[in-house]
C-alpha cells in the first residue's frame, strides 16, 4: 500500500486511514513523497521545495515508526510530475492511498485534480481520503454497474466488508435514457426497464451470496442519476467503493463518470477501482500526455 505524503492535513488524514487498515491486515506500507522539479514555492527561495517535502516524508515515517512499530513502513522520494510518478508507482502497488482538502474552489479546481487524475489512470485501486476524515460508519457501499466494469469493484467491495466485519450494500440506480422518451406516440417500456435493472442487481446480489456467504449483503434499486444516489447511500457509510473505466488523457482532467462526481462529493473514503489491470493499463499509458 502506497500513501502519498506532503505534510498537509488531507495528507495526515490519508496517513492516519493507512496504519487503521495496516493494523487490521498485515501489509507492507510505502511513504512516498513526489518533488516536482524545476519548481519552488512563490517567494521561497528556489532549492527549498525539494528540503520542505523531504522533511514531511521523514515526519511521517518518524510518526509511523513512534506510533505504530508493527507496521513494516519504507519511504521513497520520487522526482517529476506527480501524477506520472504516483502512476509508475501504482504498477507495484495493491492500493493508493491519497488525501484531499476541497476547501476553497481554487483547491477544489488545481490541487483537487491530482485524485481525480490518479483515479483515472491509477494501475491500481485508488483510496482518495478527505482531510476530516474520522474513523466511523457501519457499512461498505458498492456501486453496481452492468457495463463491464462490475466485477473488480464488487470483489474489492466484498473483501472490505468482510475484512471490517460489516454489511454491504449493493446500489444500483438508473434512469430512463433520453432515447426512449415518448416520441412519435412512443410509449416508455417502464416495466420491462424496471425488470431489467432489477436484475443486474440481483445477480450482484446472487454472485455475493454464493461466493461470500458469510458476508451480510443487501441491495438498494434507485431511479435517478448515479452518483447522487451512492453519495446519499454512503453517507453514514465506513466506504464507499466504484468502478472507472479509464478514458485516457481526457479522463486525466475530468473523468467524466459517476467515480468523477461521487469524488467531488465525498461522503466518506472512497476507492475507485479499475475494472483490470490490463485496461488500467491502457488508460494509464495517456497520464503524462
Amino acid at each position: 500500500m502506497i500513501v502519498a505524503v506532503d505534510g498537509g492535513p488531507a495528507s495526515r488524514a490519508a496517513l492516519n486511514w493507512a496504519l487503521a487498515r495496516a493494523e487490521q491486515v498485515p501489509l507492507h506500507l510505502e511513504l512516498t513523497t513526489v518533488v516536482e522539479l524545476g519548481w519552488s514555492p512563490v517567494g521561497g527561495p528556489e532549492d527549498d521545495f525539494q528540503p520542505v517535502y523531504e522533511r514531511a516524508l521523514a515526519e511521517a515515517s518518524r510518526y509511523v515508526a513512534q506510533n505504530f512499530p508493527e507496521v513494516k513502513a519504507t519511504s521513497v522520494v520520487r522526482r517529476g510530475a506527480p501524477v506520472d510518478e504516483l502512476v509508475r508507482a501504482s504498477a507495484e502497488a495493491d492500493l493508493l492511498v491519497i488525501g484531499t482538502n476541497k476547501t476553497s474552489a481554487l483547491v477544489g479546481a488545481v490541487h483537487g485534480t491530482l485524485p481525480l487524475r490518479l483515479a483515472a489512470h491509477a494501475l491500481c485501486a485508488v483510496a482518495v481520503i478527505p482531510a476530516d476524515w474520522v474513523s466511523r460508519g457501519e457499512k461498505v457501499v458498492v456501486g453496481i454497474e452492468d457495463d463491464g466494469t462490475m466485477d473488480a469493484p464488487l470483489e474489492f467491495a466484498v473483501a472490505e466488508a468482510a475484512r471490517r466485519g460489516v454489511p454491504l450494500e449493493l446500489v444500483h440506480a438508473w434512469s430512463i435514457p433520453a432515447t426512449l422518451g415518448v416520441d412519435f406516440g412512443a410509449a416508455v417500456p417502464f416495466d420491462a426497464l424496471v425488470e431489467a435493472h432489477e436484475d443486474i442487481v440481483l445477480r450482484a446480489f446472487q454472485r455475493v451470496r454464493s461466493d461470500h456467504p458469510s458476508v451480510v449483503a443487501s441491495t438498494s434499486l434507485l431511479q435517478g442519476p448515479a452518483a447522487p444516489a451512492l453519495v446519499e447511500a454512503a453517507a453514514t457509510a465506513a466506504l464507499l467503493v466504484v468502478g472507472t473505466h479509464g478514458r485516457g488523457a481526457v479522463a486525466g482532467l475530468i473523468l467524466g463518470s459517476v467515480s468523477h462526481d461521487v469524488l467531488l462529493n465525498m461522503p466518506c473514503p472512497v476507492i475507485v477501482v479499475p475494472r483490470s489491470r490490463r485496461a488500467a493499463e491502457q488508460s494509464g499509458s495517456g497520464a503524462s500526455s
